[in-house]
């Protein structure tokens, strides 16, 4: 299996610090524009870019049939999309957070969500830390863990300082109690192994459709 590598930022950056020179057909960034034909060399493409990014590199990966892994956040997938994606059957694996515990989270953050049907008045925050130049606000992440608590609208407290990699935590405080559930990542090859193990398994498996990662992962652990 060869991977196009679409934006060469510190995730792309740790996605090609965990592959061989010979598993990577590319490495592609403002200096070294994607292409149509760049794209049919490689196997899978995993993409880390921004979001305008990414609306400009569109058509060139939509061109081709190779399965793309695309971790941008910010990002608006609207239905249309998905449904071109399912027709078609291309392959579109996409995620805020590529780290493979999310779906272990995402059961834990359902269960909390659950709380407000036992204790009257239950108060939810999240909080997330990220490093400066972190442009979308709140997270991705921070998003999913809301849509994950399932219980409406839930204050996102967004913080930027340092290189943070990512710290999301949820607080749950009912009239005796205050419950504390965080994930921290500590270096950007969690989300790189994350989406090289998404990359395998659409290329092994032959998996088609727009795919969230975390349905992928659950799938795979009967979740």
């Amino acid at each position: 299996m060869r991977i196009a590598i679409v934006g060469n930022g510190k995730t792309g950056a740790a996605v090609a610090g965990l592959l061989s020179q010979d598993q990577i057909s590319g490495i592609y960034d403002s200096k070294n524009v994607l292409t149509i034909e760049a794209l049919q060399n490689a196997d899978v493409a995993i993409v880390f870019v921004n979001a305008k990014i990414l609306q400009e590199l569109l058509p060139i990966l939509l061109e081709t049939n190779r399965p793309v892994i695309c971790g941008t956040t910010g990002y608006d997938w609207e239905q249309n999309f998905i449904s071109y994606i399912n027709q078609n059957q291309k392959t579109w694996i996409v995620a805020n957070n590529f780290s493979l515990s999310m779906v272990v989270v995402k059961n834990i953050l359902a269960s909390l969500g659950q709380l407000n049907q036992l204790h009257e008045n239950t108060d939810y925050s999240i909080t997330e830390k990220h490093h400066v130049q972190k442009v979308d606000t709140p997270s991705g992440t921070a998003v999913s863990w809301r849509n994950w608590l399932n219980i409406g609208d839930v204050s996102i407290e967004s913080i930027r300082e340092g290189d943070i990699k990512g710290q999301h935590q949820v607080k749950v405080n009912t009239h005796h109690e205050t419950i504390e559930f965080k994930h921290t990542a500590h270096d950007r090859s969690l989300f790189a192994e994350g989406a090289i193990w998404a990359a395998r398994e659409v290329f092994q498996r032959g998996i088609t459709g727009f795919i969230y990662f975390d349905e992928l992962v659950g799938e795979r652990l009967c979740l």
